[in-house]
């Protein structure tokens, strides 16, 4: 585990000496002073130098922050098992500030170029990512919930529209629904087919006790504006009508302050009961 840590501080602090060159004049100065004040005091504590290095760069998820971002470097991707990594970091680059680890073994290597590598992979393949271990709730409390305070089934039916529905969508895309049901934006990303929500309905009452309904297109506090059961755009003032926005969405969206992490679970494992 210690090589893996070490490695890959080390090859943070390889890559930026690489593409950064000398450091800047100021932190020269700064650690000449050090160097100096060191002096004064005596001989000082040699450090590990796989904290060091790590303390350093700033850590060692690979992505860099006084350094440059090894995730897409051009080092990591011609490298094979060490190959490229391992002659630059045994022979260091003294010219531009980076000091020899001949001393790193081969395993220490192969343990730097295999955790450049997968970060790099973890990145590239970001969309195939798995989440699991969801359904951790209970599904009684859930039906419990549902059925009480959640008001689920005003609109829902677990034997008419939620009717198999634990078949239908994977857990994490049957919780995202639950929680805000709407077309997944990743999918809309990579081009898969995605229903559109189902649009919210308005239905304004005129002062003359007409009412006029549709298919809501805006609403602010100034206007309201629909197209109409025949297809007719319509547009009001609010001053003097009564908006009724009937919206599938509002509800679940209603819910999300008040949901508490148990009962988000819980309502997650009595959908995954509906098969």
């Amino acid at each position: 585990m210690f090589h893996r840590y070490f490695g890959a501080a080390g090859v943070l602090l390889l890559s930026a000496s690489m593409c950064f060159g000398q450091a800047d004049q100021a932190a020269n100065a700064d650690k000449q002073k050090t160097a100096d004040a060191q002096q004064l005091k005596g001989p000082a504590k040699k450090d590990d130098p796989g904290e060091a290095i790590a303390a350093l760069m700033g850590g060692n998820d690979a992505h860099g922050k006084s350094g440059p971002d090894l995730v897409r470097s051009a080092l990591v991707l011609h490298d094979s098992k060490g190959d490229v990594i391992g002659p630059v970091i045994r022979n260091g680059r003294t010219e531009r500030g980076m000091p020899a680890f001949a001393a790193l073994s081969a395993e220490q290597i192969d343990d730097i170029s295999t955790f450049l590598h997968s970060r790099a992979a973890d990145v590239s393949n970001r969309f195939a990512y798995k989440i699991g271990d969801l359904i951790t709730g209970d599904a009684q409390k859930g039906a419990t919930f549902f059925n009480g305070d959640g008001h689920c089934g005003s609109c829902h039916s677990q034997t008419g529209d939620l009717a198999h529905v634990a078949t239908k969508y994977e857990p994490v895309e049957l919780q995202r629904r639950m929680l805000y049901p709407a077309p997944n934006l990743i999918d809309v990303f990579m081009g898969k087919v995605t229903t559109p929500p189902a649009p919210a309905k308005v239905t304004v009452h005129l002062p003359s006790g007409e009412q006029i309904s549709g298919t809501l297109d805006h609403l602010d506090e100034f206007t309201v504006s629909m197209h109409d059961s025949s297809g007719w755009y319509r547009s009001f003032s609010r001053e003097n009508v009564t908006v009724d926005v009937q919206d599938p969405r509002a509800a679940h969206e209603g819910l999300l302050p008040k949901y508490t992490d148990q009962e988000m679970h819980n309502v997650l494992a009595f959908l995954e009961t509906l098969k």
